[in-house]
């Protein structure tokens, strides 16, 4: 077990029933173990019936009786606690997102809500909701500057966008039709003459971002909610481009704006809130498990040659290593079929979502 889970205890003691035992510990918020107890020289975390329990006993048995996955829950906070600051901000923020919570499972399950919640909130590794909104928020942050520090490479872009819709969708046809020329004209004339904003206020047929000048948000190459076609031409796009007439078979013709490509732009359209939280709360929720093992990196976890607890956590985060990894097999060219490569799967109109996995079980608030 590492010297990070061990001696550094940034971790919150998650509430554990060892079957047949009463346990007994002294809770220090601080370091998560028995006040200035030591025995050969390693921390003691609790008490069994008078027996002390040291750092090592404690991950040895929770890790024969629970599995990787309780130790990972573990793992995540203890980067969390020890990466992110636990400010009065993130703990009002899961307050009030408790609260919520709480109300709304109340609201579907009368008096027995509490059975509901508890059973939620379990499937989460987690005992206590607001330690769990809390480290969410903080694993959040942790993939936020991840984000952040891989820019470039995730090809992050604050995008606006028009939308003319198919005259019938039922009926789509290769050509735009007669009607639809005329209302993307309509739009042609409105860029030529003015902002895009205002053109998307006026034009767009998108009532979801139309209000707000077309804005979309912020993505990145992983946005793989968005539609194949537009996500391929937002990512293609500089600075203050405009993109030509963009045509999606799910929906129909866009233009498509960049509004932010460089950090410096992005953080200064969205002074108000993190850009970076922004983008991995909507668009790309899928950094999170490498954002966590490179910040244990960074704090130096250290597994003492225990492979088969780093393995199991890394293979849970679905990290792996480069010597690992297999190349990738050069398969033979074939010629694309345009028809089975012209309906993506993908929607472009993915409303952002922060709900998190208790919260939707009771169609409550997220983070």
């Amino acid at each position: 077990m590492g010297n990070f889970l061990k001696k550094n205890w940034f971790v919150v003691l998650i509430a554990l029933v060892f079957a047949g035992f009463s346990v007994f510990f002294i809770y220090d918020t601080n370091k998560g173990k028995l006040k200035g107890k030591q025995v050969n020289g390693e921390d003691v975390v609790y008490e069994i019936n008078g027996e002390d329990v040291t750092a090592s006993m404690f991950y040895d048995d929770l890790y024969k009786s629970n599995g990787s996955g309780a130790v990972l829950t573990l793992f995540e906070r203890a980067v969390a606690d020890a990466g992110i600051e636990t400010t009065n901000e993130i703990k009002d923020t899961a307050a009030a997102q408790a609260k919520q919570i709480i109300a709304n499972f109340q609201n579907s399950y009368g008096s027995d809500y509490q059975s509901y919640l508890d059973t939620a909130l379990a499937e989460t590794g987690y005992t206590d909701l607001e330690e769990y909104l809390i480290t969410t928020q903080k694993l959040n942050q942790v993939s936020a500057e991840y984000a952040k520090a891989n820019f470039d490479d995730l090809r992050i872009r604050q995008i606006s966008y028009i939308l003319v819709k198919f005259e019938d969708s039922a009926n789509v046809t290769a050509e735009p039709t007669e009607d639809e020329k005329a209302r993307m004209k309509a739009v042609d004339d409105a860029l030529a003459s003015g902002t895009f904003a205002d053109a998307a206020i006026a034009h767009s047929e998108d009532d979801s971002s139309a209000p707000d000048g077309g804005n979309l948000g912020i993505i990145d190459k992983n946005a793989s909610s968005l539609d194949a076609a537009f996500l391929e031409a937002s990512l293609a796009l500089k600075e203050g481009e405009t993109s030509d007439w963009i045509r999606s078979e799910n929906f129909g013709y866009f233009r498509i704006m960049c509004t932010a490509a460089t950090p410096e732009t992005l953080e200064a359209n969205n002074a108000e809130q993190d850009p970076y939280l922004q983008l991995v709360q909507t668009y790309d929720t899928t950094l999170q498990s490498t954002a966590i093992w490179e910040k244990a990196q960074e704090l130096g976890v250290d597994f003492k040659g225990d492979d088969t607890l780093e393995a199991e956590i890394k293979n849970s985060l679905g990290i792996i290593d480069e010597a690992d990894a297999q190349p990738e097999e050069t398969a033979p060219e074939e010629t694309a079929d345009p028809e089975s490569t012209a309906s993506p799967e993908a929607t472009a109109e993915t409303e952002e979502s922060t709900e998190e996995s208790t919260d939707e079980n009771a169609s409550g608030e997220g983070n």
